[in-house]
């Protein structure tokens, strides 16, 4: 700074000798340094702030690889999961609507099992809720990978608006079904094949309607999981094509 402060002052002085001494070639050529000394300035300023930006924008895109990485490990998880509980409730539907107690009663207790889970949420990538929160997902240069990112944040969240509704209908104490289905005391079983002590048929049949209910939410949750994954891959595509 006391460098800047005597360069400048000697440019002055300078400056001020030569229009006293009407050296108006000098006033033209200190005029032009101190003019180019500003623009070199403010130019080195903004190729600094441009790589400084540079930087942090790699910094979080291999944050956002990372994390995408786990989130797609999740999201294919419950997207198969969500694919086999449709079917089981399918199946459900179909015997209680036949009226007849299924012959092959061991796949039709795992069907009983296998209805009644809903996943939660899948965990957000922490960089991309911080990107969102601070508004500077807007700011990063990618187009393509803006617009894919954006598109699952809104997947994300039409997931997570849906799933609170879906758990209060599955789980309603009150529900025929829980009430026509007894499972294990021990939660290490509830993932095993005698996850379900027993059951009554009758009762059951009167959870024909219910059912039908957890099958739209259920297809739903397994569609907005679904779009997620898409939208996870495309950012994961874009993100490794850089």
């Amino acid at each position: 700074m006391l460098a800047s402060r005597y360069t400048l002052e000697m440019v002055l002085r300078r400056f001020t000798k030569h229009i006293r001494d009407q050296n108006w070639t000098a006033i033209g050529i200190e005029f032009v340094i101190v003019v180019l000394g500003v623009f070199l300035g403010i130019e080195v300023s903004n190729w600094n702030e441009a790589r400084r930006q540079a930087d942090a924008e790699r910094a979080t895109l291999a944050r956002l690889t990372e994390e995408f990485g786990a989130v797609e490990v999740d999201l294919a998880h419950a997207v198969g999961q969500y694919a086999t509980t449709i079917r089981s409730t399918g199946a459900i539907i179909v015997a209680l609507r036949s009226g007849h107690s299924p012959a092959d009663e061991p796949a039709f207790r795992q069907r009983l099992r296998d209805a009644q889970y809903i996943w939660d949420a899948p965990a957000q990538s922490v960089t991309y809720s911080e990107l969102v929160s601070t508004g500077a997902l807007s700011r990063l240069s990618d187009a393509r990978l803006r617009a894919a990112l954006t598109h699952y944040g809104h997947h994300a969240e039409r997931y997570a608006r849906k799933l609170p509704h879906a758990l209060a209908v599955v789980l309603a104490p009150d529900s025929n079904y829980l009430q026509a289905v007894s499972w294990s005391a021990d939660p290490a079983d509830w993932e095993k094949d005698n996850a379900i002590v027993e059951y009554d048929w009758n009762r059951l049949m009167a959870s024909r309607a219910e059912l039908q209910s957890w099958l739209a939410y259920q297809t739903d949750l397994h569609t907005h999981c679904s779009q997620q994954l898409e939208a996870v891959r495309t950012v994961l595509a874009l993100l490794k094509a850089r």
